[in-house]
């Protein structure tokens, strides 16, 4: 993903912007070479044609994010590392084209199919070692989704009695700070009131040195930032900075759509404190070994099991915010239900939208957009809801294992500290120190 690469130097400080320029111009004078040897891994193959399109579209923006770089730094470095940049990219328009008109003539040689099947798919969960089989997990998740829809509609109805839930989650949406400028200053403060509650309560360890900036998106990010995303520090970074950027809406009155009052404090548990940025700012303290793992259903069940983990501890206390949150989880749920059906060949594209629209209450636009992404990412879309029950089932474990020595903050360390670990290998770490306790005692 050459578009990702150059984004991620281009936004992430991890030197002065003069240096980091330049180091983005020579990898631009290289992309005419590794797109000519890319191409000839596909001289004996057949992709698939969604696939194919999908590239097209994220290719066809590539001169525009080299445009908006050209645009934000100019001025702001030395002419010498401007014109080097601006050479690069005038160089690379050739290649650029070239391989646009590559990946149209690829269309005519695609396969429809892109399902990896049912064998391949139970393959691909053994080697994760979840310790499930995919019916269990469609089996798991259609639970889910049905308990939770019951749930959803009694804090509904105790919210507001009478009303759909539609019209109460739209009341929620209304709930919105006046302004973008306010609800970027309440984001920063939810964010705050998270890491101190978190450090307060000893539910884990919370390194003050650790910072997560909240800004607003810079203009020539919002195409491709619609609404907020985590920038997490470089695993070597020290002190360990992040940012969180929030993008203004087009239109102001669509501010309570994302950025209602219930919403940002929800957001503030799953992506700062102790969801993914306390997570992945202690896990790039661990061994350089560790980092190399990424579990998915840890990384994305870790951020979910927060949001419970807050709605326990009393962080969050109204039934609005945990109105949200019951719909995200319905969110996750049918994503395992896809996932799998998808994954399998049991579930047509369209039908995996539909049922997005209908049970997550998603756009088709949006539910366009993530079919989209999970045909390419075969059990991926699972991991969060199916991580986090399975770090409520390990910590059920532990706790019986441990007995009244039990100790929340032991267990949320143990996690965070070992990188992004399978949860399979979790608990062998777990055992391993539940011994030890065992032999000091």
């Amino acid at each position: 993903d050459l578009g990702g690469l150059i984004f991620i130097m281009f936004t992430r400080d991890y030197a002065p912007l003069e240096k980091r320029v330049d180091a983005i111009a020579a990898r631009i004078e290289q992309m005419p070479k590794y797109l000519e040897e890319f191409r000839s891994r596909f001289e004996k193959s057949q992709p698939v044609r969604l696939w194919t399109q999908l590239a097209i579209e994220k290719t066809q923006n590539l001169m525009g994010l080299f445009q908006f770089i050209l645009q934000a730094v100019k001025g702001k470095i030395s002419n010498k590392t401007y014109d080097r940049l601006q050479k690069a990219v005038e160089n690379f328009y050739p290649a650029f084209k070239s391989h646009m008109d590559w990946l149209n003539n690829l269309l005519n040689k695609t396969r429809e199919e892109w399902a990896i099947g049912k064998e391949k798919f139970e393959r691909l969960l053994q080697l994760r070692e979840l310790g499930m089989t995919s019916e269990e997990i469609l089996q798991l998740g259609t639970k889910y989704l049905n308990e939770l829809k019951v749930e959803r509609d009694r804090i509904a109805q105790q919210i507001a009695p009478g009303k759909p839930v539609e019209e109460v989650l739209k009341m929620i949406e209304n709930k919105a700070p006046k302004t973008f400028e306010e609800a970027l200053e309440y984001t920063r403060r939810a964010m705050e009131e998270a890491r101190r509650f978190v450090h307060e309560r000893g539910i884990a360890t919370v390194y003050p040195e650790d910072v997560l900036l909240v800004e607003e998106t810079p203009a020539f990010l919002t195409p491709v930032i619609p609404f907020a995303a985590l920038m997490m520090p470089a695993k070597f970074d020290k002190p360990q900075i992040g940012i969180y950027l929030v993008t203004r809406p087009k239109d102001p009155s669509n501010l309570g759509k994302h950025l209602n009052y219930p919403s940002i404090r929800n957001t503030a548990v799953h992506e700062a404190f102790p969801g993914h940025f306390l997570q992945g700012s202690v896990s790039n303290r661990g061994s350089v070994i560790r980092l190399l793992a990424e579990g998915t259903e840890t990384i994305e069940g870790w951020a979910h099991y927060c949001e419970e983990l807050m709605w326990e501890k009393g962080f969050i206390t109204d039934l609005e915010t945990r109105l949200i949150q019951i719909n995200d989880m319905i969110w996750r749920a049918v994503r395992i239900i896809v996932d799998v059906k998808l994954s399998r060949g049991e579930m047509s594209f369209e039908e995996a939208v539909d049922m997005l629209v209908r049970e997550a209450g998603m756009s088709r636009e949006a539910a366009v957009a993530e079919v989209n992404r999970y045909t390419q990412t075969p059990g991926y879309p699972l991991s969060y809801l199916l991580g986090k029950h399975l770090i409520l089932k390990l910590r059920d474990e532990v706790k019986k294992e441990m007995g009244e020595k039990f100790d929340e903050r032991f267990f949320h360390d143990t996690i965070t500290a070992n990188g992004y670990l399978p949860i399979s290998m979790l608990r062998k770490i777990f055992d391993r120190k539940i011994r030890e306790l065992k032999c000091a005692s």
